[in-house]
């Protein structure tokens, strides 16, 4: 039995649920850019309104930048931390000041930026600024691991999306984005994780396929169960 700190979107979320039996879950990140969780917190948004539920506890700890906190609060507890970075796909708001929310959709729903009038600039997934703010903030995720001795207890899964299902229909596109794009855009951040030092698992093109049948529906990054158990083999085998 192994503990695991699962910190990204439903990819390295949904490969957890498969082993969850067999292994215990120290603590979940979900919608957190990278960005937003090496910014200092952004304490001028109000999330007291915010309901007790899971979208809205993600919502709090982005805006409250809760990565970096609590692998250092869970850091002995850890024995895999798995991530991906699907989040990134959600590009960023910048508030004056110098923070960084996620622009998830659940913080769009919670409306807590509708009555916001701090000035913010959005800064889209692909673009230099956004890779360049990304890849300090992703240099930072490394040291911090390296200090806790978990970088090489991390593994990052490497998900090509699909414009395909099993059954051979097309995939629900995000934001209109065909496959071959956000691969495209997503090439550097892959690359430049490499380099800091971060072991990949990449299941291989032929199986990063989505199912309609996937417990979520068909998506462009939800998955048939061999590219999860691609990843389990990975894992198992390091």
């Amino acid at each position: 039995m192994k503990k695991f700190f699962i910190y990204g979107g439903c990819v390295s979320r949904d490969t957890y649920e498969l082993i969850k039996n067999e292994n215990t879950l120290t603590h979940y990140i979900a919608r957190q850019s990278l960005i937003s969780a090496a910014s200092k917190p952004e304490q001028r948004i109000l999330t007291d309104s915010l309901p007790p539920n899971f979208n809205a506890r993600m919502v709090k700890g982005d805006i409250q930048s809760s990565l970096f906190p609590k692998i250092i609060q869970k850091s002995k507890d850890i024995d895999i931390f798995l991530f991906d970075i699907l989040s990134e796909r959600l590009g960023v708001h910048r508030i004056h000041g110098g923070t960084y929310v996620t622009n998830s959709t659940e913080l769009v729903s919670s409306k807590l930026l509708s009555n916001f009038e701090v000035p913010r600039t959005l800064i889209r997934f692909g673009s230099d600024r956004h890779f360049d703010i990304w890849s300090n903030s992703a240099m930072q995720l490394r040291d911090l691991l390296r200090s806790k001795n978990l970088l090489e207890k991390s593994y990052l899964i490497k998900a090509n999306w699909t414009d395909s299902t099993i059954q051979g229909t097309a995939t629900p596109r995000f934001r209109g984005l065909d496959a071959a794009t956000a691969n495209a855009l997503y090439e550097r951040y892959y690359t430049q994780l490499g380099l800091l030092g971060f072991k990949t698992i990449e299941p291989e093109t032929n199986i990063s396929l989505s199912d309609e049948n996937h417990k979520w529906g068909p998506s462009q990054y939800h998955y048939q169960d061999d590219f999860y158990n691609k990843i389990i083999d990975e894992l198992s085998n390091s």
